[in-house]
């Protein structure tokens, strides 16, 4: 369970022209993680992720919803090299690409966010990035 422990919390997300919050807290008796992601306007959107630890496969399973009708699951966990990535075990959409999440940089008040599509998924392009610092509750 503790590799999603970083991503818990309240956060300023910021990207090239935009930003908004997102709002991450463990919950179900701390085996579930919650995402509840708001962007601000000028494009307004919401999105509410539910990710949980698959002890049989060993990996983390996600699944997220949106305020534009979306729907995708998600299977991944820690790399080696200390990001964490979430993507389609399977092309989607009717696009049919492979998507991925992955966070890199993480610190403990900050990561990078990455979301990315694959034709093939091997060779993958980067369609938005998001800096992500920890919100500071006024004392």
């Amino acid at each position: 369970m503790d590799a999603l422990d970083f991503w818990v919390g309240e956060w300023d997300a910021s990207w090239d022209g935009g930003g908004g919050r997102n709002t991450v807290t463990r919950e179900l008796g701390g085996k579930v993680v919650v995402e509840r992601f708001e962007a601000a306007p000028p494009a307004p959107f919401s999105g509410l992720s539910v990710s949980a630890y698959d002890s049989s496969s060993e990996h983390w399973r996600q699944t997220w919803v949106d305020s534009t009708g979306s729907y995708w699951a998600f299977v991944g966990g820690p790399l080696p090299d200390g990001t964490f990535v979430f993507g389609t075990p399977t092309p989607v959409d009717a696009d049919q690409v492979f998507k991925r999440m992955v966070f890199s940089g993480i610190g403990p008040d900050s990561f990078d966010w990455r979301w990315e599509f694959s034709a093939d998924g091997t060779a993958w392009e980067e369609r938005w990035a998001i800096r992500y610092q920890r919100r500071v509750t006024p004392a």
